[in-house]
């Protein structure tokens, strides 16, 4: 009776291993953070991420500075520079991404600046999406965030 038992299990498991394999997708995300500054040419940065559907994964991009503390000769230490989180899921043939986007600098020794932006996007394979617009209200810099996503399995 016992042999009976472990060959069921040993089967069930085999096709819960196939279930997943055939029914998760991997997708490389391509993303792309354009910045425009007032008058100058635009510039742009590419970043890419494979993903399992459902997985999370996330870009840091950044430096670690000091900022100036709250009381004279204390420091304080931030991380700025860009940090882009994503996950998805298929919508049919298509990719609902959820996305987290911050971008963050420093403009002098007491100022810290942050943009952030959260949400989602609903992506055709192979077709650039907007995932995030924001500027900078005082700086006057826009950054747009596109995906772009390829089906690797």
């Amino acid at each position: 009776m016992k042999k009976m038992i472990g060959l069921v299990l040993l089967v069930s498991s085999v096709a819960f291993a196939q279930q997943r394999d055939d029914q998760t997708h991997v997708y490389r995300l391509d993303f792309t953070v354009a910045e425009s500054d007032g008058g100058k040419a635009p510039t742009s940065t590419s970043y890419t991420l494979n993903l399992e559907e459902r997985h999370s994964g996330e870009i840091k991009v950044g430096t670690n500075v000091a900022l100036s503390g709250p009381a004279p000769g204390a420091t304080m230490r931030a991380d700025v520079g860009l940090r882009l989180r994503a996950s998805f899921t298929t919508v049919g043939d298509d990719l609902l991404v959820d996305d987290e986007v911050e971008i963050s600098a420093t403009q002098g020794s007491q100022t810290f600046r942050k943009m952030a932006a959260t949400g989602n996007a609903l992506i055709a394979p192979g077709k650039p999406a907007l995932v995030a617009s924001v500027e900078d209200p005082i700086g006057h810099k826009r950054y747009q965030v596109t995906v772009r996503a390829t089906r690797l399995r």
